[in-house]
Parts: structure tokens; sequence; C-alpha cells
């Protein structure tokens, strides 16, 4: 989400016993089935399907801190919400009928109406990454190897998830979307997104997102080139359509498409 200064993914060896807990991963790939070009871009750092429509919290290293309403059928972008560069926009999603937007640094955590009207905000203690949630918690991520359960009434912590892929630590997580039972997430400068199992912790299948760039036009791609931080990140699910929508922050288009075994 924030400038290169961080790290890329990093991995640290684990006792025996993460390994026999955690068996490989299956292989993944998104197959894309349409894309929506956007008219004005965001650098992404939360993105969800709510009402019919892609909803995306933005930062303001590129720009400025919003909320926007994206149209999936024309791209057209709304700001529902401009905080300016008051604070740097996070994770987002929409959890009984309450809309929650967290910040990077500032450990402040906004909630807002249906009407997007400020209702009185929270605190939290870490970083700002990823957000998304379950049944009944709030889901975060703070860029660590792991992934915190909050209450949605004070933001407190219920339950701490360490992530593994077999014997080794997953960091960086970051942009998250809970589908299904399992919890997917990008990986903070990276092309591969991670399914997580919430019991577990267990890496369960990794999805390569390199294949997008074939998708591209040269045009796109050299954007996206152009700063190492348009790095891909946003993944949001249509229970309607049964359809991913994944980015990039600052990316011209979205994907909409399905998660499959590779080849």
């Amino acid at each position: 989400m924030r400038a290169l200064f961080l790290c890329c993914l990093l991995v640290f060896p684990l006792p025996l016993a993460a390994a026999e807990k955690c068996p490989a991963h299956r292989n993944l790939t998104f197959l894309a089935e349409g894309e929506i070009r956007r008219d004005a871009v965001g650098f992404t750092e939360g993105l969800e399907v709510h009402d019919g429509a892609i909803y995306e919290s933005t930062g303001n290293f590129f720009g400025d801190t919003r909320i926007n309403r994206i149209d999936p059928k024309t791209g057209h972008v709304v700001a529902v919400m401009n905080a300016g560069k008051v604070y740097f926009g996070e994770g987002m999603t929409f959890f009984g009928g309450k809309l929650y937007q967290m910040t990077y640094r500032e450990h402040r955590v906004f909630v807002f109406d249906k009407n997007m009207r400020r209702l009185p905000e929270l605190a939290n203690p870490r970083e700002g990454w990823g957000l998304t949630h379950d049944d009944g918690d709030l889901i975060a991520s703070d860029g660590s190897s792991h992934l915190y359960f909050l209450s949605p009434e004070d933001f407190s912590t219920r339950r701490v998830l360490p992530v593994f892929d077999q014997n080794r630590e997953v960091r960086n997580l970051n942009e998250l979307e809970y589908v299904g039972g399992a919890i997917w997430a990008n990986v903070f400068e990276d092309w591969r997104v991670v399914r997580i199992s919430p019991k577990t912790g267990c890496v369960e299948a990794l999805a390569d997102l390199r294949p997008l760039r074939a998708m591209m036009s040269n045009a796109d791609r050299r954007m996206i080139d152009s700063d190492d931080n348009f790095v891909p990140n946003g993944i949001a699910y249509s229970p309607a359509s049964g359809l991913f929508a994944v980015t990039g922050k600052n990316w011209p288009m979205l994907y909409t498409g399905r998660f499959v075994d590779a080849n």
C-alpha cells in the first residue's frame, strides 16, 4: 500500500511442526472474463462489492483519500467521501449496515452509516492495511504475517491468526476479502494472491496474477511499470455473479473473473 521503503514478501523457516500443520497449497491462476475501464484512477487500498456497485478506499500517496463508488457497467467513478490528505485511507468493508474504513498509521477507524453519515470512530492499535469480515468479526491485516479478528463494536481483538505457507511464515498480507469460508489476501509488492483458512491459518491456495499483464495494452503496461508503487492490490467478490474483481494501485482497469486451477 505504501511506498517502496517497505520490504517485499519475506518468509522465515519455522520448526517442523509448522510444516506438518500446513499441507502444500494448490496453484491457481486468475481467469479473466471481463474488464472494467474506470474513468478515474485511485490508489487502491480496499475494494468491495456492495449493492451492485464496487466500492474502493484509496490512500493519498497519488491523490486524495477517498471512498469511491465504481459503476461496474460503465466504469464511472463517483467519490462518495473525499478526505483529501488529512489521513491515509486503507482497508474498507461493509458489515452490519455500516461501512468501516481504516487509516494507515493514524490508528483511526472511520465508521459510516448507509447514507455515508459519520458515526463515532474507533481506534486501531496497529497499522491499518486490509479489512474484511466473516459472519461475526471484522478481519484486519497490518502488513505482518498475522490476521486479526476484531469486534465490530469497538475494534478490540478477539483472535490473532498467524499465516503459514507450509513451513514458512507469510508476511506483508495486505488487502483482504472473505469468500465462502476462506480469506483471500494480496501480498504487498507481489503478483500473487493467497487463500487462507481462517481456522488453521494455512495457505490453501496461491494464485498468480501475472498472466493479466498479457491482457494489458502496451500503454497500460507502460503506465503500471512507470512507478514501482503501482502494484496489484484489491480483491472484491460479487455473490450475485460469482465473479471476483481484481485491480492494482492506480490501475486504469479492473478485471473480473474466477480463480481456477493452474495448468
